[in-house]
Formats: structure tokens, sequence, C-alpha cells
């Protein structure tokens, strides 16, 4: 249960306790600031205009009611008090201030006021009263005592909660009080007006909050707006389950391991080439010889597999680069085929890369036509199989591109290629760094023709639909960071696996945020990673695939 400290005069007894016990916190009622009658020679009241009360202090200390003066109080709560006395009251002020007090005092020139107030009392009310024409005399009858010795115990304990969340002041007094009794400045707080806050902030509190009006229920309420309740949990407490490495790791519910992971390469024809891709860290652009190497590297961290781009010498308006048999993609297939690497071969399918105008088919005109593409996208995974692709992932996001893939695989004797279905494939801001390393930006125009339009995702769904009912073997969500959503959807409405792309940008947004020391690198990626995972992606092609496997095996 959350604590508030109080800290008004009349303690445990003050209705403010009552209001936030109702509210359900647990009230710690500490006076800092108490009130003492003092001895008063009173004057005749009667030979007053007005007789004008700042405080139930001042009330309690009044000889009693008299008829001839006008009374006004400076809030509601004195007012009250002054009627449980019998007197009538004449002035109440729209705000509870003196200064408001001081201005609602109808035409006081000439008029004799009576000013009841406490010692160490501000000046301003009695000062403007007189600027206004008015006699006024001041009559201290009770003392402010900032302080008070017997609330020093009482504070300390207070203090000792570990679940206090705040303190209440309703006076600069109080403020100072707690102050001298050795409270700290560290807890926020929570004050009656203006004038208490800034007293508040100059003794180097944070004020949280601060209340509309006087009232019980608005210093309640400003309480509940700025320190919501929070019941503690009884048996069952979570944390127990936190309290170490080991403890975690054996509740762990969503577990990556680099099995999971494909790591995208780029390929270039040629030989002992590598060219660096700027806007993606620590990646190039690999000869077949090369990529052999990087593949022996990643197969010996455990990574799952890793997915070919191919970039080729020259383009043309047809793509026809993409199913050369010499072309980059085959050719690197065929060196990890014969090597043998326990990794999964995946070559994308598109032709954006082979495309002179950088499009994802073949143009008819201005436009991408979709039946014409489908052909060159089929007859591309079937010159990837031959060359030794376990996996072609169709990322055109052409209208029945899994069935063409399909047909002609099986047709040409590779019925045990599986594909990877690029389903929910949204036009994305995020693909920049890959259309750099790619080659791949389009010449006119963008993709909003048919790559999916990020704002939908029931659309997303169905698209998943057509391609599993076309043959896909595995579906996939891309990008992943901004697809959560959509990868939870998809867990839950099929049951074949399902793959998320971590794509250039998510990784070029945490290596610029790591390089200006904004976030932790290694944190950062393996948080996102374990976010995809939870999400519902059993297979995460990213960037970091081979720094993650390698973290993850330290873990083990």
């Amino acid at each position: 249960m959350t604590a508030v400290l109080v800290t008004r005069p009349a303690g445990a007894r003050d209705p403010l306790v009552a209001e936030l016990e109702s509210r359900g916190y647990r009230v710690s009622a500490v006076p800092t600031v108490v009130t003492r009658p003092m001895a008063v020679d009173w004057p005749d009241l009667a030979g007053y205009d007005w007789v004008v009360v700042t405080s139930a202090a001042g009330v309690d200390a009044l000889p009693g009611p008299s008829a001839g003066p006008r009374w006004a109080a400076v809030g509601e709560s004195t007012a009250a008090a002054l009627r449980a006395k019998g007197v009538e009251v004449d002035l109440v002020p729209a705000e509870a201030n003196s200064t408001a007090l001081a201005e609602a005092l109808p035409d006081p020139r000439g008029a004799r006021i009576l000013l009841v107030r406490a010692s160490h009392a501000d000046p301003d009310l009695p000062t403007r009263l007189r600027e206004r024409g008015a006699r006024v005399d001041e009559v201290t009858a009770y003392q402010t005592v900032e302080g008070p010795a017997e609330s020093a115990d009482d504070l300390h304990q207070a203090l000792q909660q570990p679940d206090l969340a705040a303190v209440v002041f309703a006076s600069g007094s109080a403020v100072r009080g707690f102050a001298k009794l050795g409270g700290s400045t560290a807890l926020p707080a929570i004050t009656i007006g203006p004038r208490t806050t800034a007293v508040a902030r100059d003794a180097g509190f944070n004020v949280v909050a601060e209340s509309p009006g006087p009232s019980v229920h608005q210093l309640a309420a400003a309480v509940t707006r700025a320190i919501p309740t929070i019941t503690t949990p009884g048996p069952r407490r979570p944390r127990r389950l936190r309290t170490n490495a080991a403890v975690r790791a054996l509740v762990r519910e969503t577990r990556l391991d680099p099995s999971q992971l494909i790591a995208p390469l780029f390929v270039i024809p040629g030989r002992e080439q590598r060219h660096e891709i700027t806007s993606l860290k620590g990646h190039h652009r690999l000869t077949p010889d090369l990529a052999l190497r990087e593949a022996h590297r990643l197969a010996e961290l455990g990574v799952g597999g890793i997915l070919l781009f191919g970039i080729p010498d020259a383009k043309d308006a047809e793509g026809s680069g993409a199913d050369d048999p010499r072309g980059p993609v085959p050719e690197t297939l065929r060196l990890l085929h014969r090597e043998g690497l326990p990794l999964a071969l995946t070559a994308d399918v598109c032709l954006c890369e082979y495309t002179s105008h950088g499009h994802c088919g073949i143009l008819k005109g201005d436009t991408v036509d979709n039946d014409a593409s489908l052909r060159r996208l089929a007859a591309a995974a079937i010159a990837y199989a031959e060359a030794g692709a376990d996996i072609v992932g169709p990322s055109a996001m052409m209208d029945g591109q899994v069935a063409a893939l399909r047909l002609g695989l099986d047709g040409a004797g590779f019925g045990d290629a599986a594909i990877m279905a690029y389903s929910s494939k949204h036009a994305s801001s995020l693909y920049g760094p890959f259309r750099e390393a790619a080659g791949s930006t389009p010449s006119f125009g963008d993709r909003k023709s048919y790559q999916m339009d990020p704002a939908n995702g029931r659309e997303a769904l169905a698209e998943m639909e057509l391609d599993a009912a076309e043959g896909a073997d595995i579906l996939m969500v891309k990008p992943a960071i901004t697809s959560l959503d959509l990868l939870a959807r998809t867990r839950d409405r099929f049951d074949v696996p399902l793959a998320a792309y971590q794509v250039s940008g998510e990784a070029a947004m945490i290596e610029a945020a790591a390089e200006r020391g904004w976030l932790d690198r290694r944190g950062a990626i393996l948080e996102s990673l374990t976010a995809i995972v939870r999400a519902g992606a059993g297979i995460v092609i990213t960037y970091f695939a081979a720094d993650a496997a390698a973290w993850l095996r330290e873990r083990r």
C-alpha cells in the first residue's frame, strides 16, 4: 500500500487523513507545525466594522460572538469554524488566500478592521488593507511553532517507511517545520497552493502536484493524481523469481538460440574482393570465395543459416541476371553446398538487384507487370535450388509469387526446396541501408503499388493466408520491430513456421545510437531480438546474427 505523510497541525484528527485513507493510502499524520494559544487582551469587538479571521486556530482563540462587526473568513474551513461558534459570516473570498481576501473586502476606506492572526504571519493582508484606506488593528491570537519537538520521533519513524511516496504541505510553516525536524527534501512534495509551492521549491523540494484549492477534497485529489495508490501484493510476489541470474534464467519464457538466426550476405562476381557497406556497419559486399569464409565463421558460431542477395556486374530492364546460373548467388550456393556446412542455405528471390530501373518486377510502361514478373521470379528460384539452395525467399510482393515458385520448383524436380514467403512486407522507410548495399533504389517512383501499406494489419493477415494456401513453408513479417503486433497475431492464426526480418534500418538505428553512447549496443541488440521472438517469430533474419550468436554462446 502506498504511504503518504500529512504534516497539517491537526495530526491524525485532520479530515484529510480520513479522505486519503478512504482512497486507499496508508497515512502517517505528523504535524510539522502546530499552533498554541496566546494570552490576548481583546478589544471591544463591537467597535469594529469588520473582524477578519485567517484560520480555524484564530477562531478558537476568539472570546465569543459579538454583535456589531461584520465577519470575514479567509476560506471555507475558517468560515465553517466561525459558524460553529455561532457567528454569521459575511464574506468568504472566491480564492482562499490573503490577497483575495484583501481585494474582496467591500469599500474598506475609513473602516475599522480587527485582524486576528498568528505570530510570524505574512504582512501582505494588513498592508493591502491599509493601502485601500482601512484602519487595521492586529491581534496575535496564537503562536505558530515550526518543527515542534514532540513531532521529532514520529517524523523519524514515518520517514523510514519503504513505500512512503510523498509529503503533503498545507503551509510554508509546515515546510520549514519539516526541515527543522530533519526531514529530507528528496521526498516528493504535494502542496496546497502557489505560496506553499514557492516555499517548498526554495527549500529544495520537487513539487509534483499543487492543489487547485484549499478544500480537503481538492488536496486529496491532487495527491491521487500525482501518486496513484498501489496495493502491495500478498503471498504472490513476482520479484522472488528475479533475485539472481540463475533463477532468472531458469524461469525465462523466451529463449534465444543462435540456430534461430539467419545472417544476410551480399555477394558480387569475382574473387578476393570485399567492398564496405558504409550504412551497414561491419558488413561488406563479398565475392563468393570470401562469402564462403564468412559462412565458415557463422557456422562455427552456431548461426542457423544465411540469406544471399546478389549484385551483378550488369543490369537490364528485364532483370535477366536473376536467373543466370553463373551469377554471384548460384556460384556462392554451389561453393557452400559442396562444403557441407551446417547452415540453411537461403536465397532471396527478387528482381530489384538485377533491374536497371530498381523495381522488383518487369515494367510495362511505368508500372510493374505482375504476371510477366512471375515467370522470371520462378526461373530465379529454380536456378538457386539447382545450385544448392535449401530455401528460396520470394520478396517481390507480386500476387501469386508463391504459387509460381512452387509450380516451377516442383516441375523442375526441386520439390524439396522450401519457400519462405515475404508475406507481410511493408513499404517501409527502414530499407534505406539495404538499398545502398544492394544497389536497388528505384530510379523513379516508389514501391507502394506492390509493397504493403504499413497501416494495414488485416491486409497483412490476408496476404499470409494467400501465401499459406499457395504452398509457403515459412511465413515472414518485415520489418520486424514495427510489426510485433502482426507477429503475435500470425502466431495465433497459423501453424507454419514464422520468420521476421530485422531490417537494415533497424540495425542502423541501433548502431548509430550506440556510437553516440546513447544506448548499450549489446543490450539493445539482444533485447530487440528477444522481443521479436517473444512476439512469435521462430526465425530471425538479422544483421547482428554473428554478434548475437557469440554473446549467446557466452551465456551457456
